[in-house]
């Protein structure tokens, strides 16, 4: 079984040697590593050549700019391995053992889409801080029952570099990423929710996502939040799909709710384009019965806010929340 690793490379030259030397050390040898060059100004094609030489693993391909969106479809595309795993360059494995157990669970229980943890590594303190609660590896059951569990949990999440999935499965169903926006995540594990026939967890947790140092704040805008609404309004349209009164209408909808809720609070951390930003919100209430799904304990709390208060006010108090949380 050969897996396709597939890393987007773009100006990541003080953490890409870390990056690549977490693969090549990995002890599943069966590896197919696509570095993907989107244009990269920086020395970063110069270290991805440099590795390309040194093992006959690793596939270099070089594009113009265009993007993360389009930097992982050209590595679908282009892959050869059964399955795909994501790592975004300036992130890292740090279990050399990680693909070996993914790899052991698929060939034992093959599902489309194996999910995994991860943790994030904060760059100013120098911490690691685990994402997703610990839970014994799912295997071999229904989709309905495993997904359950997976959202119950708040294990099934908009990440696509936290899942190891079938090839075929991506390419069958064209589930490309959509470019030019920002979470474009979200919409891709979305559809991807709806078109698989099998899912599973795996409790390994070695993807280290880097936090950088910037504050959040600086880097969510305008573009962020108007995007993220967009996404909401296709996880909403994309649902349409699903027959009413199922489990899997119901599932997939608390997943909807989820990104729902991120949108409240994302919304409270942009500064600027007041204007802009208050007419996506109010369009955005329209949406506001997605919160009924509310099986993430987060979700609940802002469903009963604006129950009691109405979605105004349930705005204004996320507000308040985020600003006494900052000081």
């Amino acid at each position: 079984m050969k897996i396709s690793v597939i890393i987007p490379v773009y100006n990541t030259e003080k953490y890409l040697k870390e990056c690549v030397e977490s693969v090549l050390a990995q002890t599943y040898h069966n590896l197919e590593i696509l570095l993907i060059n989107d244009g990269a100004t920086d020395s970063s094609p110069q270290i991805c050549e440099s590795y390309a030489k040194q093992d006959a693993r690793i596939k270099l391909i070089h594009k113009e700019n265009g993007g993360l969106s389009d930097t992982r479809n050209t590595g679908i595309k282009q892959c050869s391995g059964d399955y795909v795993l994501f790592l975004d360059s300036d992130d890292y494995w740090d279990d050399p053992k990680m693909v070996e157990k993914l790899a052991d669970q698929m060939q034992q229980y093959p599902v489309d889409i194996l999910n995994f943890r991860y943790k994030k590594y904060m760059e100013d303190t120098k911490q690691f801080i685990s994402c997703l609660k610990s839970v014994e590896d799912i295997k071999q059951q229904e989709k309905d029952q495993i997904l359950e569990r997976l959202i119950n949990e708040g294990l099934y999440i908009s990440s696509a570099c936290n899942k190891l999935i079938s090839a075929s499965f991506l390419k069958t169903n064209e589930l490309y990423f959509e470019k030019g926006i920002t979470s474009e995540d979200i919409d891709w594990c979305a559809r991807m929710l709806i078109e698989c026939g099998s899912i599973g967890y795996n409790n390994t947790e070695a993807y280290v996502y880097r936090q950088r140092s910037e504050s959040i704040t600086h880097t969510i805008s305008y573009k962020n939040i108007y995007d993220l609404s967009n996404n909401v309004k296709k996880c909403v349209r994309f649902g349409q799909e699903i027959p009413k009164g199922t489990k899997f209408y119901e599932l997939y909808h608390d997943f909807a709710a989820y990104q729902y809720g991120t949108l409240l609070l994302s919304n409270t951390l942009v500064d600027g384009d007041k204007d802009r930003i208050k007419a996506v919100m109010k369009e955005m209430k329209d949406y506001s019965w997605l919160l009924t799904y509310h099986v993430n304990p987060k979700i609940k709390l802002q469903y009963y806010v604006k129950k009691i208060v109405g979605y105004n006010n349930l705005v204004r108090f996320l507000k308040l929340y985020t600003k006494i949380k900052r000081y």
